[in-house]
């Protein structure tokens, strides 16, 4: 099955918000998978999913994360492992998806992981992929401040008092080059997979801001705008989603 890309968020002034992109590709997913049992691998997957309600229903989903905490909260797994995804290694065509929200930017060899994803992938598989753009305006700021500004910014901005506790984000942030979209892609692409949806979206946590405060996040999107203009370079795009297709295996002469 073959799904139509997505033109990226860029082709137009308007940057797309994270809801519509994520209930976009959850769309996709789902028409991927339809009626059909789903071997699913969540790499870093924690305590919370962000695949389709109808998805996780059908699905037997495994999922890896290296925070006791998170796994023990983990509810929605069939088998949860506390491991290091960079290490964790599974036997070929293990899984039908695998997917890795927002965690490659947390990893110091993050080409170790995509490999360990690679292997355990079935072929004709897909790999679900979401991360922060490194070279966008939220992506900057998050890479050139210490840890304890983020964990600040979630306790006093986003009122979240747990933030930086055991098991609550937000966690150590890294940003190897390879998480950079256009790397990510490079890398898959050598190993022989395709990209069957690509497409950047406006920050979560910016997003969350102009939520709670409204004139706050006007004023943000406003200067992050003049920015853009002086830089010539897209900003507002602070995450993106790829989904990686695993060619089919050949049938044999």
């Amino acid at each position: 099955m073959r799904l139509a890309l997505v033109p990226r968020a860029s082709d137009s002034d308007e940057v797309m918000p994270e809801p519509r992109a994520l209930a976009i590709l959850q769309s996709l997913l789902l028409k991927w998978f339809a009626d059909r049992p789903t071997r699913i691998y969540e790499a870093g997957g924690g305590s919370l999913s962000y695949l389709p309600t109808e998805l996780l229903e059908k699905a037997d989903i495994t999922a890896v994360d290296i925070d006791p905490d998170q796994i023990k909260n983990n509810r929605y797994a069939r088998t949860r492992i506390c491991g290091d995804i960079q290490e964790q290694k599974f036997p070929p065509d293990s899984f039908d998806l695998v997917v890795c929200y927002f965690v490659l930017e947390h990893l110091e060899r993050p080409h170790q992981a995509m490999q360990r994803f690679f292997d355990a992938l079935t072929p004709g598989g897909l790999m679900f992929i979401a991360a922060p753009n490194a070279r966008s305006f939220t992506g900057l700021v998050t890479k050139y401040t210490p840890h304890w500004f983020h964990v600040w910014i979630f306790r006093t901005v986003f009122r979240d008092k747990t933030a930086g506790q055991p098991g609550r984000g937000p966690f150590p942030t890294i940003y190897h080059p390879l998480v950079l979209p256009e790397r990510l892609i490079e890398f898959a692409k050598r190993h022989g997979y395709e990209v069957v949806y690509f497409k950047k979206f406006e920050s979560v946590q910016l997003g969350k801001l102009r939520q709670r405060y409204p004139l706050l996040g006007k004023l943000l999107s406003t200067f992050i705008r003049a920015l853009e203009f002086v830089a010539r370079m897209p900003l507002r795009e602070g995450d993106y989603h790829i989904l990686l297709g695993k060619p089919a295996a050949r049938p044999k002469p």
